[in-house]
């Protein structure tokens, strides 16, 4: 792929993302305003179905190229890795060279380094004619995965500087002294 050029639909992209990333944004803070009690009955099944959803895309965007990976090699591994672990490291820091507290810098460094390889993928796939376009975003939605999940599960447990926990660890325990 390197010097040549691939024609872009550049309106086809920009339909796709509409409906990929802004159309679900609108039709959950719309669920909000409507109907808050059904969208606080449905928060907690959440993390299950985005990690099952999570799953499935990394599952389908390697199998549909899963030999072309193969042969890639462990320069698109070493590339996909850094670009997600990088900014994983970036945004946590930026956020604390900005002043933000602790949760900020932490939700920082795990949404940076989980921007969606899988939105890639898709794009790649609906746009690009070349079927080598959608080897580099399938290895990254697995580096993605790996990374931003590590992250949480790690930040999950370490207590922050006023000696509170977050997330789930946080909840388990307000549970526990009722």
């Amino acid at each position: 792929l390197l010097g040549t050029s691939i024609p872009v639909d550049a309106v086809g992209i920009a339909i796709s993302t509409m409906q990929v990333v802004l159309l679900p944004l609108i039709l959950g803070m719309g669920m909000k305003q409507t109907v808050p009690k059904v969208v606080d009955a449905i928060t907690p099944l959440t993390p299950v179905v985005g990690v099952v959803a999570t799953c499935l895309l990394v599952g389908s965007a390697v199998a549909q190229v899963a030999p072309d990976i193969l042969t890639a090699g462990g320069t698109l591994q070493w590339a996909a890795m850094l670009l997600h672990l990088l900014g994983g490291i970036l945004g946590y820091w930026g956020m604390k060279l900005l002043g933000q507290d602790e949760v900020t810098a932490r939700t920082s460094g795990i949404e940076t380094s989980m921007k969606s390889s899988a939105f890639g993928f898709l794009l790649a796939k609906l746009h690009f004619g070349d079927y080598a376009a959608r080897v580099p975003p399938a290895v990254s939605v697995v580096w993605m995965a790996l990374i931003g999940a590590t992250m949480a599960v790690v930040w999950r447990g370490m207590p922050i500087k006023d000696g509170s926990l977050t997330g789930a660890l946080a909840d388990d325990k307000e549970k526990n002294k009722e």
